[in-house]
């Protein structure tokens, strides 16, 4: 029926289809190909000097800083899918339950830090992690707690600071996407399940985290690709300091082409970061198959 529909509309939905599909190859698919193609040549953004073939590959993995930033993104897209997905999953199976009352209060509330602004996100936990002055140092002295840290300079807590500003910024949209795909699950499993006598948390591991598989699937590629693609909130709060111990692909991408003025190398590192977010879709996508066929 539905090879039947397209026959008889093929004209028009290609019509349609045809302003969005020139978009995305202007917009995504044609500089995608500029990356590969200028990654291996020597270019200084206007002009292509010399041809370099693996040059600038073999040159961003011999680099000092390679290392500490492909562990940096690996941690930093960690933090983002444990945070955000564990948390989004959590907030989502609460916000589904009946019982619960001034549910749409609380989504409102947790979607208010992805409304904020990047700069004014990054000023506002840049005080708060403050060494002398920062909120959290100072709730620590109200306690009478005689503890203390300069979270912004020292080599992992100010990873994992970041990471956590990144987070807690985005985790509303992600509980949103979550919540959706729980919402759409059909209510007949669930009323099935309560008649035989299944609890709450029964309901949830049985019926709606499987179905609600391929959502959450969607969610940890996202923050998985926002992990190794993250720039602006690092580049506010630390700069990739203190040293490089906030350091990541993107930042040491950064350096290259605005610092250096070496955009051959900074695309070889730009290739590099697709290639892993593209592998990262692909084994993800491989690895939770079978909940495609769930409804089947």
């Amino acid at each position: 029926m539905n090879a039947t529909l397209f026959r008889k509309n093929k004209g028009w939905l290609i019509l349609f289809a045809a302003p969005a599909a020139v978009l995305f190859g202007i917009v995504i698919v044609i500089p995608l190909f500029q990356t590969f193609y200028y990654s291996f040549f020597e270019w200084n953004g206007i002009r292509t000097e010399a041809f370099r073939g693996l040059d600038n590959y073999r040159k961003m993995f011999t680099s000092r800083e390679i290392n500490t930033s492909l562990i940096n993104s690996i941690v930093y897209a960690v933090f983002l899918v444990v945070y955000q997905v564990g948390l989004g999953t959590a907030f989502a199976f609460i916000l589904t339950q009946a019982r619960v009352k001034g549910r749409l209060i609380f989504r409102n509330l947790y979607f208010i830090p992805v409304l904020l602004s990047v700069s004014v996100v990054a000023q506002l936990w840049i005080w708060i992690y403050n060494g002398e002055y920062g909120l959290i140092n100072q709730l620590m002295k109200a306690l009478g707690i005689n503890w203390s840290q300069n979270w912004l300079n020292q080599k992992w807590t100010s990873l994992l600071a970041v990471a956590f500003v990144e987070a807690w910024k985005g985790m509303g949209y992600i509980m949103l996407i979550i919540y959706a795909g729980v919402r759409n699950i059909p209510e007949v499993y669930n009323e099935a399940a309560a008649i035989d006598g299944a609890s709450a948390l029964q309901k949830f591991r049985h019926i709606t985290l499987p179905l609600a598989a391929p959502t959450i699937r969607v969610t940890v590629v996202m923050c998985l690709t926002n992990g190794f693609r993250a720039f602006d909130t690092t580049y506010l709060m630390t700069g990739g300091g203190p040293g490089i111990f906030t350091y990541n692909l993107t930042i040491m991408m950064y350096e290259a082409m605005m610092r250096k003025v070496d955009y051959g190398y900074g695309s070889a590192i730009a290739a590099f970061i697709v290639v892993i977010c593209v592998g990262l879709m692909y084994a993800i996508n491989r690895a939770t198959q079978r909940y495609d066929r769930i409804y089947e």
